[in-house]
């Protein structure tokens, strides 16, 4: 039987794209706390330079979380941590952290230099990316032609629901 879950809402403030993900707390609970505890959460999201179809939000107090759940070639909808201490030789010198959002297929995460990396998977939007939220995913694309985009994510309420 599938678990009653949190949930969480992504949404494109300017244009009102929005879907709901479930937290993965079976499955990461450190991760997925930590998450939980810094919500909610609004910045530009950044389409990935390496990876492929995923953008991400970086944080602006970057926090080390469990590594929990490590995936390095996620699935449409998947959400997922990336923390960095930013130790090599290329990087921003300082600490990073990412709320990742995988929208379409053929993605292999990669840090700096291309090198392969891995994130912790805490959340999972529900149904398939062409099918159920196509209008979302378009929305994420956005953000690789027209630049970085506003997103919220932000708990929600189930008596809201």
């Amino acid at each position: 039987m599938k678990p009653v879950r949190r949930q969480i809402r992504l949404t494109f403030p300017a244009t009102g794209e929005s879907v709901l993900a479930e937290m993965l707390d079976d499955e990461a609970p450190g991760v997925s706390k930590h998450v939980w505890d810094i919500l909610p959460v609004e910045g530009k999201v950044i389409h990935g330079m390496y990876s492929g179809a995923e953008v991400f939000l970086m944080l602006e107090r970057p926090q080390p979380a469990p590594k929990e759940n490590l995936v390095q070639l996620p699935l449409p909808g998947e959400l997922l941590y990336f923390y960095d201490e930013s130790v090599g030789a290329v990087g921003s010198r300082k600490p990073v952290a990412e709320l990742v959002l995988v929208y379409g297929r053929g993605v292999m995460l990669r840090a700096h230099e291309g090198v392969p990396t891995h994130c912790s998977l805490f959340a999972r939007i529900p149904g398939d990316w062409k099918y159920d939220w196509p209008a979302f995913a378009q929305a994420c694309r956005r953000a690789r032609w027209d630049g970085p985009q506003v997103m919220r994510i932000e708990r929600v309420d189930p008596k809201q629901l």
